[in-house]
């Protein structure tokens, strides 16, 4: 059910393929209860009301709220079925589709009825019905629509949440489900990728997986959004809650996505100068008194911390006043590692890059002084150097057009944890090996599921020096792996006493052999035993079926460097098998791990290795 929104009722005329409007009217036989999640146009960069007059994008629609889909979301049908209930959406520019309601489901003929409804009232606002009335009534229609959705049967957990979708573009088209309770933060956030293929796709989740997450039975927010701009129009069938009478598969991707060509690196993490960069004014002579935030910077800082970019801070300053500073005006606990004193900003970069443990080419540095950007382009080349006055567009830069996920608003909190873990080993009298066993470090090992996926995606794009392989997976290919051969890949996930790391590693198996096609991990958890604990369990598994040695498939690329030396600590060795440095690093399986009880493993599954062939 769609929002009442302006005065645009008119109905998009389809004429679909025959096969699409078959599976249209499969879903629709299948569905025997349904909700009525009220769905309307929202964007993701809102900035409300300033964005009324800042932003280039604004574009009103007759109740004079912005445009973010170009006609709406628009009642479509084809002929050929005029009983299927389609929408069809042409999303602009940050627009993305969001509902507030209830996963409350109502038979699926009660349901029909109230659409119906809903469309004649739409169809009369339509009319010569003076605007002032008009803005108001709809107002009422939708706050009426959100509460009748709470009404009806909650949902259980063999239910599922169905989005079904057509278009005729010639490539498939990421998208993202969020589901979140509508404080969005009283619970947790479930993500789903939904790739969105030429023709027709459908996206299946079981309710069991999104209720782990987050609590169903309180008011939701529920949002689909593309993952990037330019997608053609789509027709949208069944995006709800639903009860089946029958199995209703997940169609997945036909075809994936085309790779991209490779490029620099994504931004991971953005350097900011104090002084006439933060904020206007020079500190030390100023007093905090006399300086001003620049609006723009702090806004460029809260929308890098919300993609998961990490802002940190080198500043010629007064330590103890530039803390003082950022804590009067609310940002101090945005920037993790910041270094401020009086020594080269080289240096402090340098430092930042080491205790992030990082590539230097994912840093980026923001400074007003042509010899503080030249200092640090001549002594950090790898580090992207931008002026204050080259702000404007950072936003727009495709470096900062990073996918955003669960874990990415908590990545500035992960860093701020580990500054807390680094703070703890220093004065610790404990060695080394003993403080991690103090750590209490435990390792969970999953499925690549719906409720990872986009993660790992991230993860993949995002690692370079512990990505043995150098792989990077498109989402299409993750979609693929999940539903073709889900017992090869394992997502794993930690945490400590000092708090959670998320998901931090991602292994794929080949088929049929005792190799690991591909494995990487994140750096937050290097040399902190993990891997060991891992392969220690692998190979296990892998000698309870009659393997005799681990093989690890490797392919050198510029970063990942560090995986050698992980591989070589873990006791493999490297019989080399082609050109350009490729190979394989082997290890027999007699031989324990070491360190491998330092953090303790649990496996949620038998990893469902076939016996291996006699070596």
């Amino acid at each position: 059910m769609k929002e009442t929104a302006d005065r645009n009722a008119a109905v998009a005329h389809l004429a679909l393929p025959a096969e699409a409007l078959a599976a249209f009217a499969e879903t629709r036989g299948a569905v025997a209860a349904r909700s009525l999640l009220v769905w309307g146009e929202h964007c993701t960069e809102c900035a409300f009301p300033a964005c009324y007059s800042a932003c280039s994008f604004y574009t009103p629609r007759e109740d004079h709220h912005c445009r973010r889909f170009e006609r709406g979301i628009e009642r479509a049908r084809d002929p050929a079925r005029s009983d299927l209930a389609l929408t069809r959406i042409e999303f602009r520019r940050w627009g993305k589709l969001e509902s507030q309601g209830a996963a409350a489901l109502a038979p699926v003929a009660a349901a029909a009825r109230r659409e119906r409804t809903d469309e004649t009232l739409d169809g009369l606002l339509a009319g010569p019905v003076p605007a002032a009335i008009a803005d108001k009534l709809r107002w009422r229609f939708n706050a009426a629509k959100r509460s009748r959705s709470a009404h009806g049967q909650p949902v259980g957990p063999d239910d599922v949440f169905v989005l079904e979708a057509f278009h005729d573009g010639a490539e498939a088209w990421p998208f993202t489900v969020s589901i979140m309770t509508a404080e969005k933060e009283a619970s947790g956030l479930f993500q789903a990728a939904a790739l969105l293929t030429p023709g027709y796709s459908r996206l299946v989740i079981p309710v069991r997986e999104i209720a782990v997450l987050v609590d169903l039975t309180a008011p939701l927010t529920v949002q689909v959004e593309p993952v990037r701009e330019g997608a053609p129009p789509i027709v949208f069938g069944l995006v709800d809650f639903a009860r089946l009478s029958r199995p209703l598969p997940s169609l997945p991707a036909a075809k994936p996505v085309p790779k991209a060509a490779k490029g620099p690196p994504k931004f991971k993490c953005v350097v900011w100068d104090l002084d006439n960069t933060l904020w206007q004014g020079v500190l030390v002579e100023d007093g905090i008194e006399g300086v001003a935030l620049n609006d723009e910077a702090v806004a460029l800082v809260r929308e890098f911390d919300r993609r998961g970019i990490i802002n940190s801070i080198a500043s010629k300053n007064d330590t103890e006043l530039a803390f003082r500073a950022l804590e009067q005006f609310g940002l101090r606990d945005l920037f993790v590692f910041p270094k401020i004193s009086w020594g080269p900003k080289s240096e402090a970069i340098r430092d930042i890059i080491a205790e992030m443990d990082v590539g230097a080419d994912t840093f980026a540095f923001i400074d007003d002084q042509p010899f503080e950007r030249g200092e640090v382009a001549e002594l950090l080349p790898e580090v992207t150097v931008f002026s204050d006055g080259d702000m404007t567009g950072l936003l727009d830069h495709p470096r900062f057009d990073v996918p955003v996920t669960a874990e990415s608003g908590q990545r500035r909190r992960m860093y701020q944890t580990e500054e807390k873990r680094t703070a703890a080993r220093e004065g610790s009298p404990l060695d080394y090996g003993d403080f991690l066993r103090s750590c209490e470090i435990s390792l969970t090992v999953t499925r690549l599921s719906p409720r990872n996926l986009t993660r790992m995606y991230e993860l993949s794009q995002r690692t370079n020096q512990l990505n043995f392989s150098g792989l990077r997976y498109a989402q299409a290919e993750l979609e693929a792996l999940m539903a073709e051969r889900p017992e090869d890949a394992f997502v794993l996930s930690c945490a400590d006493r000092f708090g959670d790391y998320g998901a931090i590693g991602f292994c794929v198996l080949a088929e049929g052999r005792p190799q690991v096609e591909s494995f990487f991990m994140s750096c937050r958890v290097q040399r902190k035993r993990v891997e060991n604990a891992f392969f220690q369990r692998l190979a296990a598994e892998l000698k309870a079926r009659g393997a005799g040695r681990l093989e690890v498939r490797y392919r050198p690329t510029a970063k990942n460097g560090a995986s050698v030396r992980m591989l070589e600590d873990l006791g493999f060795a490297f019989e080399p098998s082609g050109p350009d440095g490729e190979g394989l690093y082997v290890r027999p399986l007699d031989a324990p791990f070491a360190d491998g009880d330092v953090v303790r493993l649990t496996a949620q599954f038998d990893l469902g290795l076939a016996p291996a062939a006699a070596e």
